[in-house]
């Protein structure tokens, strides 16, 4: 999947996901990860957001393909199952189709600030499922993801552990459920 989109096959493979429409403070969040010691490529997921697509082509266009941290910035697409597929991480908020869709793929999530009730909700489950780590403060952000990535037996864990929480036929197991119950 990631010779299909461009990718090392060899680099730690972040999506770094801003929803939808690509709201929130991406440009800073990227730069906060040019710090990364591990080399890793960024699939910047800017949604519908035009403008923030524009800004981070522009923002990582000087960028040497050899460097420690590459930025791919990524316009709205129907091709998030293959992009997941070629991550290793997803970071941003925990929304709750982002959620599953990572945890079906195995996943490690970083989440960084989410918003009050359900992304709340979902990153205390996500912690507690030791699938996730959690960022507030972005000038340790490339130092969290450093440790972890320095680990690869606590990363393997989690991606299994995330495999683990997936329920990707839930939608089935619902109406299978229903239909035995009437």
């Amino acid at each position: 999947m990631r010779l299909k989109h461009g990718l090392a096959p060899d680099r730690t493979t972040i999506l770094l996901s801003s929803g939808g429409f690509g709201v929130g403070s991406v440009d800073a969040l990227i730069a906060s990860l040019f710090t990364l010691q591990h080399s890793a490529q960024i699939l910047a997921i800017c949604g519908r957001n035009e403008d923030l697509k524009e800004r981070l082509t522009k923002l990582t266009a000087g960028i040497n393909p050899d460097a420690t941290v590459i930025v791919k910035p990524v316009g709205y697409t129907h091709e998030m199952d293959e992009l997941m597929a070629a991550s290793d991480l997803v970071l941003g908020k925990p929304g709750g189709l982002t959620t599953s869709e990572a945890l079906a793929k195995g996943l490690v999530f970083v989440i960084v600030n989410p918003i009050p009730g359900q992304e709340e909700r979902n990153s205390d489950h996500l912690l507690e499922g030791a699938v996730a780590i959690r960022c507030n403060n972005l000038p340790i952000l490339a130092y969290k993801l450093d440790r972890l990535l320095a680990d690869p037996e606590r990363f393997a864990t989690m991606q299994a552990n995330a495999l683990g929480l997936a329920r990707p036929n839930a939608a089935h197991d619902i109406v299978q459920k229903m239909i035995e119950l009437s």
